[in-house]
């Protein structure tokens, strides 16, 4: 699935605000770490996806005063709402955390040792219950890191 017109134009506008000094290469670093897509006309670009990148710029925009739709928390609500993408939006903050890339991460959480489920080639195909699980594994392999 690719995001819409309008899903990318707010993308775009979203980054905008961030001022001048956030860059095109900024924009899409949180796009793949927080939304698991590179760009928005990328084939692997979700709704989910969308949604927890939204919530990202609306939660750094409330630091300098800047508010990104009708609402403060509307994007925050949003993703909410959709459990899928705040389960992402964790397991992808807890495998940056280990270093790891989007797709170990992937092999990981589609692996044998956890969900099996051959031939799933994005993230967001998962079932929460599996993301879940992988959450709680990563939470506890960075718990034994820390000592």
């Amino acid at each position: 699935m690719s995001l819409t017109t309008g899903q990318k134009k707010a993308l775009h506008q979203a980054a905008r605000l961030m001022g001048p000094e956030f860059t095109d290469a900024m924009r899409r670093v949180v796009q793949i770490n927080i939304g698991g897509f590179p760009s928005a006309a990328s084939p692997k670009a979700s709704r989910q996806g969308f949604i927890a990148v939204m919530a990202w710029y609306e939660t750094e925009l409330a630091k300098v005063g800047r508010q990104l739709a009708r609402t403060p928390t509307y994007w925050r609500d949003e993703l909410k709402r959709a459990p899928t993408a705040a389960l992402l939006y964790r397991l992808r903050r807890l495998a940056g955390d280990l270093r790891w890339s989007e797709a170990a991460l992937l092999a990981f959480v589609t692996g044998p040792h956890m969900a099996n489920l051959d031939g799933v080639e994005r993230l967001d195909a998962v079932s929460t219950y599996w993301l879940g699980r992988a959450i709680d594994a990563l939470a506890a392999m960075m718990k034994r890191q820390k000592g």
